[in-house]
């Protein structure tokens, strides 16, 4: 018997279909592990922006979700930064300009160290 694929699924057969694997999924998942799912994927989705179009987007969602106590946990977060080193402290400009150069640098001693083998 051949393999069906998503490919022999026509868009609403594969929507639907989707539909019931998340169904089924959340049905299975016990309130720990939907917590910690849902965890991994919002640190995900806000921590891991890169550029600025998605850090504006976290930063929406952020305003959204603390409307009116935005203001509160920015004076909180900045309290607790206020005793850092400002060196310590980057943008997230800073922070992503960083972890790029940390990959090409790494990148270069794998190239170096592949070269050197020939």
């Amino acid at each position: 018997m051949e393999e069906i694929t998503y490919k022999d699924l026509s868009q609403t057969e594969l929507e639907n279909l989707k539909d019931l694997y998340i169904a089924s999924r959340l049905t299975s998942m016990s309130e720990t592990d939907l917590r910690s799912f849902v965890k991994e994927i919002i640190e995900d989705q806000i921590k891991g922006t890169v550029g600025h179009s998605e850090e504006k987007e976290a930063w929406h969602e952020m305003k959204e979700h603390f409307s009116e106590d935005l203001s509160k946990m920015i004076e909180e977060v900045k309290a607790k930064n206020k005793n850092k080193n400002p060196q310590e402290i980057k943008t997230p400009e800073e922070l992503e300009f960083d972890k790029r150069l940390s990959l090409l640098k790494r990148k270069e001693e794998e190239q170096n160290t592949n070269s050197d083998m020939w």
